[in-house]
């Protein structure tokens, strides 16, 4: 056995740590053996780093690389290829991940997770294993309004890995696209002879979270030592934990977090979290505001033990006008969901290589991943865009006729308190609910990745050559049990009998509880009419990769005085596609059309704004050129300057899609001053191109909830509210769009660094680096909020946002805003 079965270990925590010391670049050979073979030699495979494609070049102290060797990687001892990547210290905040629950069946969601290499956001940093990349999750995440992708890092399995390399500074011009705040390289751990297993056992403390690996390899030579097979396998289980076992988790209410006493922050509101959409709802009567005692249209429920009551409905609850639901009836969303999912995780992978002859190997490269994922997520909502008409004839609408449609009296209508209300009844608009009673939803989410790579690398005359074909193939599908059509709620509440769904009946309070004391519906309605509104909805993708490339390099094709010229140059082709496939009830086969209002929305899925199934393709055409100068050497005695040398690099990548063509060059020097200081610095242009997603979406239907801060500003001048975090937001449909004119995002980096290796203290390296990184036409929507915001601000300097329309102010607004300084304001349109 190469290696001895490790001992079971437990620890404290999710995720080990360790720090890792940036340094430059070192020589590996990446063919190395465990044990060299006692037949014929193995040819001998040139140096990966990361940042040059000069196989063998003396290059190492030009570019500020992070590499992470097996040494480390056992010290991380990490359970997923994402633990591995996030011990990297320039590893910034992921949104791309599990944990991100901002993001319904719209979000990437699963077992995935990604890189943010210096905060610059997901898509930024380019993904290798062995020099090539990735295919892209089938799923996305949404920053800054627009969809963003990148590849999934929990496909690697640690135990493969020989080494990570980061080039911590933008490598466009070298790799390509999506290489704007640098490069993570990982190497597989080729011509193993002899196996390991490992098991690996690990605990959360303090609460019921585990999780378990199982990981083997082993490898062996045959055809007289010309061959080698290498596999690796890999079984991960973790059993997930809710939200609650965490106590900065386990509440949305977060203004008593011990975390923030003796702080100034203790008891803000800005820590309050909770949802208004609760399962005590909202509601607008289509009457006049006097045809009730509530004295408005709009009315909310609540205990007839609060403050406030204007009619008394029966059974402890009463109507308070408003649309400001009281803080101890709004929702805890936390107290509801998953805070790690449960999930299983297989990894397989095989590495072949065969020598052809002296200086000729064949490569093959294959892998499998699938991952099975599951966890819970809040009970769904209603848009608040899209509310619900509750029909005169609802046999629960207290406002409802005075006989239902079968001619029999009305048990529901109120007696007293509703004189404006005609023997005909008034329709109800159901704004603000969550249909907590159904229970909550059961995301489960199943991906299978396969990669092959097939290759050929050598050496004629001087010079060096690698070709390969690579083809990436990810699908996911996600089903997610437990959602509410919207048709088949309205249908529900607006049955005759009493079978009906009633939403005027309240939810769960419990007064004894400090925080977020209401959650859950104490008074659900019948099995038998839930079970009819809740429906199960899928979401399928499939993105691809297919590429191939041919690279040539010569690490002295001249000599200078300084030493040896290098120089690499290659050409690459690659397919992408994408393939998004949404359930029936989002992509507009089957929608819905409000039975009491008319009013018509996309998707029939509460709580999910409608989406259209995407797809798309592009081809990108590309070459590079390399050129490494050593001006000068340690052996022409020049003072001050023991080494100083010179990279140079550019190329150009065309996009079929978009119709294309980016050149970027990149310059990269390093001055040896005496054995112990060396300065180094890089300047470079590079480029993002928009993503398959961003081109290709024929149109995203968003709803969301926005603040209106001119009304709000009123609001607060004439003492209603206090803040604008008191301001109540109002519900909006926004269309969002793909084009195939979007031009790639431009960008340009400059790195300069400091080295120091102390001769006294053998062994250490201290580095110091200065990045800046300026992106220009970043793709991305500037918002509602904003728009609205600056809107304001004009309206105080005496204009307006002409991007804002506005309806024309009514008497209410007029009295609303007299006095406040600022001209009446209609409603946003």
């Amino acid at each position: 056995m190469g290696k001895s079965a490790r001992a079971f270990s437990t620890l404290l925590c999710g995720t080990a740590f360790s720090a890792l010391i940036a340094q430059p670049a070192l020589a590996q050979d990446a063919g190395e053996a465990d044990t060299p073979s006692p037949a014929q030699p193995r040819v001998q495979n040139e140096i990966i780093v990361t940042g040059t494609q000069i196989r063998g070049a003396k290059i190492d102290d030009v570019l500020p690389v992070t590499r992470v060797d097996e040494e480390q990687i056992e010290a991380i001892n990490p359970g997923s290829g994402d633990e591995l990547f996030r011990a990297i210290p320039q590893a910034g905040f992921v949104a791309f991940n599990e944990q991100n629950t901002t993001g319904g069946i719209n979000g990437v969601r699963g077992d995935v997770a990604s890189i943010n290499l210096r905060s610059l956001g997901t898509g930024n940093t380019l993904l290798l294993i062995n020099g090539r990349r990735m295919v892209n999750d089938p799923g996305f995440q949404t920053e800054l309004l627009v969809p963003v992708v990148s590849p999934d890092t929990n496909t690697i399995s640690p135990g493969s890995v020989r080494r990570v390399e980061v080039l911590r500074d933008g490598a466009s011009a070298i790799y390509g696209a999506d290489a704007v705040a640098g490069v993570v390289n990982t190497v597989l751990r080729s011509n193993r002879t002899g196996g390991f297993a490992q098991a690996n056992y690990r605990m959360s403390d303090g609460t019921g979270l585990f999780n378990y690996s199982l990981r083997g390899g082993a490898g062996f030579d045959f055809n007289d030592g010309r061959s080698n097979f290498t596999l690796y396998a890999n079984y991960f289980h973790e059993n997930g934990a809710p939200s609650s076992d965490r106590f900065y988790s386990r509440s949305s209410d977060r203004r008593f977090d011990p975390r923030l006493e003796g702080t100034p922050w203790e008891g803000d509101t800005n820590f309050r979290n909770t949802s208004t959409f609760g399962a005590w709802g909202q509601f607008d009567i289509q009457a006049s505001r006097n045809a009730t005692d509530i004295g408005d249209d709009d009315f909310q429920i609540q205990p007839d033990s609060f403050s406030g009551c204007r009619l008394d409905l029966g059974n402890g609850i009463c109507a308070d006008n408003g649309t400001s639901v009281d803080v101890a009836l709004r929702y805890d969303l936390d107290a509801d969901r998953s805070l790690y999912s449960e999930k299983d995780r297989y990894n397989v992978s095989a590495l072949f290589n065969h020598e052809l002859s002296a200086g000729m190997e064949l490569y093959l490269e294959g892998s499998f991943y699938r991952s099975e994922s599951s966890r819970t997520s809040q009970g769904s909502a209603l848009l608040s865009a899209v509310p619900i008409g509750i029909s005169r004839n609802a046999y629960w609408n207290p406002f409802g006729a005075e006989t239902l449609p079968d001619g029999s009296p009305n048990p529901n209508r109120l007696t007293s308190g509703i004189d404006g209300i005609s023997p005909e009844g008034a329709d109800v608009i159901l704004e603000r609910y969550r249909v907590l009673d159904a229970g909550l939803r059961q995301i489960e989410v199943e991906k299978d990745v396969y990669r092959f790579v097939g290759g050929l690398r050598g050496e004629f005359g001087d010079w060096d050559f690698d070709t390969a074909f690579l083809y990436n193939w990810a699908d996911k599908t996600d089903l997610t049990r437990g959602r509410i059509s919207n048709t088949l709620f309205q249908e529900a509440i607006n049955r005759t009998d009493p079978s009906a769904y009633n939403p005027f009946n309240g939810g769960c309070y419990f007064p004894d509880r400090e925080v977020a004391p209401a959650n859950g519906d104490c008074t659900p309605s019948a099995q038998a009419t839930l079970d009819a509104i809740k429906i199960d909805v899928f979401r399928k993708g499939e993105t691809t990769l297919a590429l191939w490339d041919f690279k040539v390099s010569n690490s002295s094709l001249f000599e200078l005085p300084g030493g040896s010229v290098g120089v690499a140059a290659g050409i690459e082709f690659r397919r992408e596609t994408f393939d998004d496939d949404r359930d029936p009830r989002l992509d507009g086969t089957i929608t819905f059309t409000d039975s009491v209002t008319g009013d018509f929305f996309g998707s029939d899925v509460m709580n999910s704004s409608p989406s259209p199934d995407t797809s798309g393709n592009r081809e990108v055409y590309s070459g590079f050129a390399e050129v490494f100068v050593p001006l000068i050497s340690e052996d022409m005695n020049i003072p001050l300057v023991q080494d100083l040398n010179l990279q140079l690099a550019g190329r150009f990548e065309h996009f079929s899609d978009i119709d294309e063509t980016a050149i970027v060059p990149r310059v990269a020097a390093s001055w040896t001053v005496f054995d112990s200081l060396m300065l180094r610095g890089a300047w470079s242009q590079g480029f993002r191109a928009p993503n398959l997603v961003q081109v290709n979406d024929e149109g995203t239907t968003r709803v969301n909830t926005r603040d209106d801060y001119v009304r709000c500003f009123a609001e607060i001048q004439a003492g209603e509210i206090t803040t604008f975090d008191d301001c109540v937001g109002t519900g909006t449909v926004s269309l969002r769009t793909g084009t195939e004119t979007l031009e790639p995002e431009d960008t340009e980096s400059i790195n300069l660094g400091v080295v120091l290796t102390p001769t006294f203290l053998p062994g250490l390296t201290i580095t110091a680096d200065y990045w800046r990184v300026e992106q220009k036409g970043l793709v991305g929507v500037f918002g509602d909020d904003n728009a609205l915001a600056l809107d304001l601000l004009r309206r105080l300097q005496g204009s307006t946002n002409p991007n804002v329309i506005r309806e024309d102010p009514d008497q209410d607004r007029i009295d609303l805003f007299a006095g406040s300084g600022l001209a009446p304001a209609g409603d946003v349109i």
